[in-house]
């Protein structure tokens, strides 16, 4: 009976959730007209899902539903799934679960992702089948590669993928107190990563740490698609886009996906912004923790970051930098996360061509093109070649001054 409760409960959110919240309990008095317990519990489910924490917006309304009705989040899940047996549950988020699995002819592990309760919204299995779509075209060393794809006996759709075994970008940094240098390579391989999504018109949407993982040999590997979206398909009306924004991590989301307007390549650019803060000043640019919604969204949309060169002192950052590499990075930064998507870096490759400029000691785009800035560059670039021509110089001065003197 409690199962059947569970069902409808769902049924009734994702319906009711897509409404104006003015009138959501209106619709909700007159659909359960038999059971007006049923009321209470949807708004409940509702007021969760509005000011869920971080944390809880990285899982799907299921898994809010499951702690509000204490009811199981999943089904049960069969031992064998295709050719591959299941060995244990790795988590559950986006719309799915994931459980680790191996393949006994092949020797092989993978991470099979199942949609929860995929009878119940088939707008949600429209997005898990438009992940696997994007997955079967990403081809990159540093992307998670998908291996097979089905449907269990009832309808519930999978997927088998590289199973990573590794740690959370900022994580790995952080235990292998890696230098400024190391932690920019890493991030390099992340940019090209999403290059690469990018130039096969898929954006991420949902780029932080937790989906960037790192194996023990230093590998990158750029996992979860569940809210990413082909370029031509974000020409759409806001409300239809309002399940996506509940899947985001407010902390890594753009300003234009907090206000649920128009997202494109910049607002993957900004997250990307936010990760290099993250790992160049050693915490986010903005502390959202116990913020409402609205708070939140002020925030982001209002409160400029400070400088990461100024929070770096304060927290168990990578070590010290001269002031003016520091310049650079706190320009590198901020340029990536402006407000404004149209003074970003315009790409990611724009984004790599600045940080190819500050690791080779040139002078970057994003900065004011300035005599001093760019002699300044020339000249910690060329040390020994411009120390050398200064000694030079001076000694043929000396010996000019020393034989005009004589001559005089």
């Amino acid at each position: 009976m409690q199962a059947l409760r569970w069902e409808r409960v769902q049924e009734l959110f994702h319906t009711a959730v897509d409404l104006p919240p003015t009138e959501q309990q209106a619709w909700l008095e007159s659909a359960c007209s038999d059971d007006p317990s049923l009321v209470t519990d949807v708004l409940g489910l509702i007021t969760a899902d509005s000011s869920a924490s971080d944390s809880l917006l990285g899982h799907d309304i299921g898994w809010v539903a499951s702690r509000i009705l204490e009811t199981p989040s999943t089904a049960a899940v069969p031992r064998t799934i295709g050719p591959y047996r299941i060995t244990s549950l790795l988590g559950e988020g986006g719309m799915g679960v994931v459980h680790l699995a191996e393949r006994d002819d092949l020797g092989s592990r993978v991470a099979i992702k199942l949609l929860r309760d995929s009878s119940l919204s088939p707008a949600r299995r429209e997005r898990f089948a438009a992940e696997q779509r994007m997955l079967a075209q990403l081809n990159h060393p540093s992307i998670a590669r998908l291996y097979d794809a089905d449907a269990l006996e009832d309808g519930t759709p999978w997927f088998a993928m590289e199973y990573v075994d590794g740690l959370p970008l900022t994580e790995y940094c952080a235990r292998n107190s890696l230098t400024v240098d190391q932690r920019l390579q890493l991030f390099r391989e992340v940019c090209e990563a999403v290059q690469h999504a990018h130039r096969h018109a898929v954006i991420h949407r949902d780029l932080k740490p937790s989906n960037i993982l790192v194996t023990a040999d230093g590998t990158v590997k750029l996992l979860d698609f569940g809210i990413a979206r082909q370029l031509e398909a974000l020409d759409q009306p806001v409300d239809q886009t309002r399940t996506a924004l509940r899947l985001m991590t407010p902390a890594y989301a753009a300003p234009e996906q907090i206000r649920g307007e128009r997202v494109g390549i910049h607002t993957d650019v900004y997250a990307l912004g936010v990760v290099l803060y993250e790992l160049l000043a050693g915490r986010l640019p903005f502390d959202l923790s116990n913020r409402t919604p609205g708070e939140a969204e002020s925030i982001i949309t209002d409160h400029e970051p400070e400088r990461p060169s100024s929070v770096a002192r304060t927290t168990t950052a990578p070590p010290r930098l001269a002031t003016s590499s520091w310049a650079d990075l706190d320009v590198l930064c901020l340029t990536a996360m402006h407000k404004d998507p149209q003074r970003r870096y315009r790409t990611v490759e724009a984004l790599l061509r600045d940080l190819d400029h500050y690791q080779r000691g040139e002078p970057l785009d994003a900065r004011p093109d300035s005599v001093g800035y760019r002699t300044g560059k020339f000249v910690r670039r060329h040390r020994r070649g411009v120390a050398l021509t200064t000694t030079v110089l001076a000694l043929v001065v000396a010996l000019v001054a020393f034989y005009t003197v004589r001559l005089t």
